[in-house]
């Protein structure tokens, strides 16, 4: 009797289910979790699209290279697939980042019509109409954790010249979904609460160092932590220095104080090395910004150990403090022979974006 009644059961189930609407199962369906490497990108056009002056001016901006790095590294890795392909192969909808690119005039074109029938005839007209429409977004359209860019125009003339003009616009959409993914990984084991106390109590300052970082070197005003893998060492230094005329904001006075306190604290098991800031290649690249609410100098490039053979990219924050008389070298540094520096130079800035002053 329990078998039939277990049958009886199950059959109703399937019922029921059969019976329901297309849009009921699909909220019945269990979505899939997106597949995909941060800073990576999956571009969905037509080969005349991407083969052409579109194309080019697309890569030209994504494929830019990521300063400053030893070995050219391009700030986005695309995978590009044309819409035949991304409509017949399921796996390709579940990557986490995708833009779909295409003119809304062409009527041969598939990306083109998936774009159409996403953004419905009224924003269709709305952007023959309207030079700032240009971009939809999608979150989870058909995985978790995924974000759906669609970048169209009116017609392919259109389109080129969005490209050129609302890239960064673009770029700043899957920044954004980066960082939440890069935060969580940086801070799956949790934070370091030993350093972060030295940090408030030495420097009346907050920054949330990850737990797989550890203290180096302590004093009162300077501190290292650096975090050791089998393929990556990755550095964090923090120093305070009186606000001086040789210590005001500039790529003098920045490539200076940093040459000094490198060759101070870091050095390798080879007599005589320290580091030190190599330029001969690759010069520092230089930004004026405000950062943590403070005038602030970025610099990023290349440092080599001098007598020795070792070296690797840096980023710099050179904040100035007025209200405290001083000036703060917040400083990454990452030795990784072999590897891509980008990802770690991507998260030293994460963990940086935590810094406050008290």
């Amino acid at each position: 009797m329990q078998y039939i009644f277990s049958f009886i059961t199950f059959v109703f189930i399937l019922n029921t289910f059969s019976s329901c609407s297309g849009e009921q199962r699909a909220k019945l369906e269990v979505t899939p979790t997106s597949y995909g490497k941060v800073d990576n990108i999956m571009v969905v056009a037509d080969e005349y699209t991407w083969t052409t002056t579109i194309g080019d001016t697309f890569r030209n901006y994504f494929e830019a290279l990521y300063p400053v790095t030893p070995q050219p590294e391009p700030i986005y890795q695309l995978h590009y697939h044309k819409p035949q392909q991304f409509q017949k192969a399921k796996v390709l909808k579940t990557h986490r980042a995708i833009i779909l690119l295409g003119a809304l005039d062409d009527p041969n074109d598939p990306t083109s019509q998936i774009i159409r029938d996403v953004i419905g005839e009224d924003n269709i007209k709305k952007a023959s109409e309207q030079d700032n429409y240009r971009i939809a977004v999608q979150r989870n359209r058909w995985a978790q954790g995924q974000t759906v860019v669609y970048w169209f125009a009116p017609n392919r003339s259109e389109l080129l010249k969005t490209i050129a003009k609302d890239y960064e616009r673009v770029m700043n959409i899957f920044n954004e979904a980066d960082t939440k993914m890069y935060l969580k990984q940086i801070y799956i084991a949790g934070q370091n609460i030993k350093a972060n106390k030295i940090i408030d109590k030495n420097f009346d300052v907050s920054i949330k160092i990850p737990k797989a970082y550890t203290v180096a070197h302590e004093e009162e005003n300077a501190i290292w932590m650096r975090k050791e893998t089998d393929k990556i060492s990755s550095n964090i230094f923090l120093y305070s220095l009186p606000l001086s005329d040789t210590t005001m904001l500039g790529p003098d006075n920045h490539k200076k104080l940093r040459n000094q306190l490198t060759k101070k604290y870091f050095s390798t098991h080879i007599e005589d090395s320290y580091m030190q800031i190599d330029d001969r290649v690759l010069p520092i690249y230089y930004q004026e910004m405000h950062f943590a609410n403070q005038p602030t100098l970025q610099a990023r490039g290349l440092w080599g150990m001098v007598n020795d053979f070792m070296g690797g990219s840096f980023v710099t924050y050179m904040i100035e403090d007025r209200a405290n008389n001083r000036v703060l070298l917040l400083d990454g540094f990452v030795h990784a022979p072999g590897q891509k520096k980008r990802p770690e130079l991507r998260k030293l800035d994460m963990i940086f974006t935590t810094f406050e002053i008290n």
